[in-house]
């Protein structure tokens, strides 16, 4: 599908201040990946449409991720069912079959162990696009996402822990093994 139809697709199906975020999303991850030499075109593209679901109510969520084996925790938060149910979107909505952009998609919210350069990309643009509304850590996070990777990683998953354990919820377990896998191992 042309970019044109996508950007007419996602302006109907997200509310405005969502279809900004998806748009700096898009320039965050080009960017991040021309310095860390992934496709800047499938970044871009996962940028974009990494958020296409986000604006459907939970029911319809779940039903357009039957098939994408999705857990019970997932299925009681939009913030993470939106995740899958893009990737479902994007494949059968957006006409992607790319499965590195597909993949980002889904893992952009809860991260994973063993995520792949454009896997980190997508889930660090996430959090630092332009528009995102300022936090503590915001500007050093930003900073590192464009120096080190996996460091960028670590801090933004012990970020994601204590905005989880502010709310009084649960981490997933994929972020939890997300964490583990960036957690920083000692020397020697």
């Amino acid at each position: 599908m042309k970019r044109e139809k996508m950007e007419y697709k996602l302006k109907k199906a997200l509310d405005h201040q969502r279809y900004e975020h998806t748009l700096g999303v898009e320039e965050t991850a080009r960017a991040m990946a021309r310095v860390f030499g992934e496709d800047e075109e499938k970044a871009a593209l996962a940028g974009l449409l990494h958020d296409c679901a986000k604006c459907m109510p939970l029911s319809q969520m779940v039903k357009a991720a039957k098939h994408a084996g999705v857990d019970e925790m997932m299925k009681e938060s939009k913030a993470l069912m939106h995740a899958v149910a893009g990737m479902c979107l994007a494949q059968e909505i957006y006409g992607v079959e790319d499965e590195a952009v597909l993949s980002a998609i889904r893992w952009h919210t809860t991260g994973r162990a063993d995520m792949t350069r454009l896997e980190k990309i997508i889930y660090l643009a996430d959090m630092i696009e332009p528009n995102r509304k300022p936090f503590p850590g915001l500007d050093v996070l930003r900073s590192l996402c464009m120096t080190d990777l996996d460091g960028a990683m670590h801090a933004a998953l012990r970020m994601s822990l204590e905005h989880v354990r502010t709310q009084g919820k649960t981490l997933h377990p994929d972020t939890l093994a997300a964490l583990n896998a960036y957690e920083p191992q000692p020397e020697g």
